[in-house]
């Protein structure tokens, strides 16, 4: 074990949590009879005066041997073979016989092939839109990013040093089209999982049938990698007498601007980004009232105030695989004991903003165990705010906190409570089914129920489910936000690594 003293690495005083006091962190290298790893350990004195450690995280970064790739030279038999040969051989290799199938288009999937890609895991991805990015660009218009671009930049990919610093959708989505292209990844469009994959136990693969742009095309993977979204499944409520609604009841993922229901009296149910971002958009362009349902409190940051928290983890300066090993350093449990103590301060920053919502009407809660915001995206996904509180406060967005919709009339939305709001259009922006859930009528409910939760955290603070072993045999989830794939996609493809070269029987 050695100290590692690379830049923003090396060990250094700080203060990492407000009631323990000014402490030393620092990274370390290890090894072990076939693996590289890192650490990073935060130490305390004791009551005693004696140092002890408050907090040290472990992982391998590669198995000896098997080492993931740099850059390459860029120059092949000796300036005698074409780059476009090169690459047409390495792909008819990989879709002659695939390691892993990674089901998904969106940012997820595309750093986990990626990643695998520089591991030598032979790799395909297929999505079922036309275009990779267009998971993005069917989402509604006015939508960017919440998180500023430091956070969500993809993996080897840095943005350019004069990117927005919250990534527009369709800037968000070419970027991605183009991340696969310039990574070198085996995309198949216009693609989905045709019948039931079936599991061979004796042989240790899949047996897949896909339909690729209308041709159908059999392959035997050894492992699948479901990267179809944290969340499956648009969900929207049972409705008694919803055929008697005159109007329309759609989905937020269907909200396609406000511009399209100027006049229009519309009821948006849920409280949470994509509700409040719609609201907004309604009343820019004078829909004739604007009326959201918060059936339940919500945990509610300003874009300002995140941007300074993030700020503090994802350190513009810094490389963002430092940022990521040291933001995954802290357990999730150890922070929902932490951030209680600093919540205060997220309280008085924030106290202008939630005068106005709670003049509105909106129920406000500080997160899980009073832990705020941040846990809360791991947990449950949360909300942020850009701009919708002064909608709120000033009533220009009508609240109806409390209740949720259980009929229709044919010109109204019929409540718990019994009340009734008129409406020409309800978007429910009210959740989508879970991962698993979603994925039932592909693989069977026999798979699925065989499989261990997904997302949210474990008895021991951990993220569950994701970026480890299911439950099931060469079968993989992969969630979560940005940081999350970037940092958790190396352990996914060091455990598949392993199974391949039989270090590990834990194909389960």
């Amino acid at each position: 074990m050695k100290v590692d003293e690379r830049p923003h690495l090396h060990p250094h005083w700080n203060t990492f949590s407000p009631n323990d006091g000014a402490g030393v962190e620092g990274a370390f290298t290890f090894e072990t009879s076939i693996a590289h790893g890192h650490g990073y350990t935060y130490l305390l004195k004791d009551g005693n005066g004696e140092w002890k450690a408050w907090a040290t995280f472990m992982m391998l970064v590669d198995l000896k041997g098997y080492e993931e790739v740099g850059p390459e030279r860029g120059v092949y038999g000796g300036h005698t073979v074409a780059w476009s040969d090169v690459l047409a051989e390495r792909r008819a290799r990989i879709e002659l016989d695939p390691q892993v199938l990674v089901v998904g288009g969106g940012q997820t999937c595309l750093m986990v092939a990626a990643r695998f890609k520089q591991m030598n895991i032979p790799t395909l991805l297929i999505e079922r839109n036309a275009r990779i990015g267009d998971n993005w660009r069917k989402r509604y218009p006015t939508i960017s990013l919440h998180t500023p671009k430091q956070h969500h930049q993809l993996l080897y990919a840095p943005f350019p040093l004069n990117w927005p610093l919250y990534t527009p959708r369709d800037k968000l989505a070419d970027w991605m089209e183009s991340y696969a292209i310039n990574q070198d990844l085996l995309t198949w469009t216009s693609s989905s999982i045709r019948g039931r994959p079936i599991y061979n136990e004796d042989a240790g693969k899949w047996d897949v049938t896909i339909d690729h742009n209308g041709v159908t095309k059999e392959i035997h993977p050894a492992h699948i990698v479901l990267a179809t979204g944290t969340l499956g499944t648009p969900i929207i409520p049972h409705l008694e007498n919803r055929d008697k609604f005159r109007g329309e009841i759609l989905h937020g993922i269907d909200f396609k601007g406000g511009q399209l229901y100027s006049g229009k009296k519309v009821i948006v149910v849920g409280a949470g980004s994509t509700a409040i971002d719609i609201c907004q958009d309604l009343c820019v362009h004078k829909a004739a009232s604007v009326t959201m349902i918060q059936r339940s409190s919500t945990c509610v940051i300003s874009q300002a105030v995140a941007e300074v928290f993030i700020g503090r983890a994802f350190p513009p300066d810094v490389p963002c695989d430092i940022n990521d090993f040291k933001v995954g350093s802290i357990p999730m449990g150890l922070r929902k004991k932490v951030l209680p103590g600093i919540q205060h301060m997220v309280d008085d920053m924030e106290k202008e903003m939630y005068a106005k919502l709670r003049k509105g009407g909106v129920a406000l809660n500080s997160g899980p165990d009073g832990a705020g915001h941040s846990l809360l995206v791991y947990e449950r996904l949360g909300g942020y705010d850009v701009g919708g509180a002064d909608l709120v406060g000033s009533g220009e967005i009508k609240v109806k906190q409390g209740v949720e919709p259980v009929a229709c009339t044919e010109d109204s939305l019929v409540f718990s409570d019994g009340s009734e709001v008129e409406a020409d259009v309800v978007f429910m922006a009210c959740g989508w089914t879970k991962i698993r859930d979603a994925n039932k009528d592909l693989f069977g409910e026999e798979v699925i129920d065989g499989t261990k939760d997904v997302f949210g955290l474990d008895e021991e603070g951990e993220s569950k489910g994701g970026y480890r072993p299911t439950g099931h045999p060469g079968l993989w989830f992969a969630t979560g936000d940005f940081w999350m794939a970037r940092h958790l996609s190396k352990p996914l493809g060091i455990q598949i690594k392993a199974i391949e070269l039989e270090l590990s029987h834990n194909r389960r």
